[in-house]
């Protein structure tokens, strides 16, 4: 509150500042003036406080300010007065003028002129009334320092006005640049939390999957065949495990000062690996992947795809259900299809379920597509398209 009060009253005591000096610089010699006849001796004390009293207004009211103290000065003029002192309160209009006046920054010098216009105007009005005939001239060029000094004085305001608006232009421009950003860095932060759920949901859910079915293998097993149990505990231990460590990795970038684990993010190699699980789990998977050297990045889209469309068949497909998975090339593309022969949807699928939605957010990230839907005949199919690099074509 104390600074905004500050700010407030620093213009204000610079306006009296300019006012009280005006007037005083034009009643200073007053005792060795001789005016016309026809005007009192101290008729121009009352016209010069005028004239400092209407720069009070320079701010607001730029060019009103410079016409009217440029007829008073013009006037004091004419009668006799020294043009040097009648012009002082002309040239802090015209700097006012040039400074304040509204409307943006000219760019070209048609536009300068006509803001230049009201400067020129009064440094006219200035040298016409030095050739009165009371006008008090030591020579016929008498009127050039005047004129100069109004010149001058819009110039300067120009020059301020622009280094101003220059200055609010950088400090505009920095504001955009921090605010810009910030909105990277939050679509970075966002982009980054969408990764980690997408990974999570794919290894969570694809292991919680596992363990939850032989979970109930187990239960059914402890009645009838006791022997069978520890085999399904050990596959529940292994899924655990694996999905620990998995969920370690990719929790990883959330610790910047963890060491982070150097095994690298699952390709097309670990298909195999992933289908010899689902079959040890109960579900029969035929794999065929056509040998294509694929970016890391790519190779993880397909190999997250198959997980989790394999992982929706064990938890949907029924228990007497066989997936099919094919990976190859097509026209310049990855081709990626899994289906089952399963009971299939028992509604309408959702385009908004979590597992399809990482999916075609994954092939959408390589420029691909995914669709999925129930397949004629029964079953379900997933197949994804995604485009080739070129380096790998």
């Amino acid at each position: 509150m104390v600074t905004m009060r500050a700010w407030k009253a620093g213009p204000i005591a610079a306006d009296w500042a300019v006012c009280l000096l005006t007037a005083a610089l034009a009643t200073l010699a007053i005792s060795k003036i001789k005016v016309a006849g026809w005007l009192p001796h101290y008729a121009i004390v009352p016209l010069a406080i005028a004239q400092g009293l209407v720069l009070l207004a320079r701010r607001h009211h730029p060019r009103p300010v410079l016409a009217a103290t440029t007829a008073i000065g013009v006037f004091m003029i004419v009668v006799g007065y020294p043009s040097g002192s009648s012009t002082f309160g002309i040239c802090f209009a015209a700097y006012a003028a040039a400074v304040y006046r509204p409307g943006g920054e000219g760019t070209d010098l048609t536009e300068t002129l006509r803001h230049a216009a009201p400067a020129i105007v009064a440094a006219i009005a200035v040298g016409l009334a030095t050739l009165a005939p009371e006008a008090r001239q030591p020579s016929a060029w008498g009127w050039l320092p005047a004129g100069g000094l109004i010149a001058g004085s819009w110039v300067l305001g120009y020059a301020v006005r622009t280094r101003r608006a220059y200055i609010a232009e950088l400090k505009d421009r920095a504001a955009r640049l921090e605010a810009e950003e910030g909105e990277r860095a939050a679509h970075a932060v966002a982009d980054e939390r969408l990764r980690i759920a997408r990974e999570l949901h794919d290894v969570i859910g694809h292991s919680i999957s596992l363990i939850m079915i032989q979970a109930e293998a187990a239960a059914r097993s402890a009645r009838t065949n006791p022997d069978a149990v520890p085999a399904f505990l050990t596959r529940i231990s292994a899924a655990g495990r694996q999905a620990l460590a998995e969920m370690r990795h990719v929790l990883a970038v959330l610790r910047p000062d963890a060491e982070a684990e150097l095994s690298p993010q699952p390709g097309l190699e670990e298909l195999g690996e992933l289908v010899t699980r689902l079959k040890a789990n109960g579900l029969e998977t035929r794999l065929d992947v056509e040998p294509m050297d694929l970016p890391p990045g790519v190779a993880l889209t397909v190999y997250r795809i198959v997980q989790e469309s394999l992982t929706n068949v064990l938890k949907h497909a029924g228990p007497a259900a066989r997936a099919s998975v094919t990976v190859t090339r097509s026209g310049g593309s990855v081709q990626v299809t899994v289906n089952d022969d399963g009971a299939g949807p028992s509604g309408r699928v959702s385009g908004t379920a979590h597992g399809i939605i990482g999916m075609r957010e994954r092939a959408a990230a390589y420029g691909g597509t995914v669709r999925a839907g129930a397949r004629q005949g029964g079953g379900f199919e997933v197949e994804a398209l995604i485009p080739e690099p070129e380096e790998a074509r």
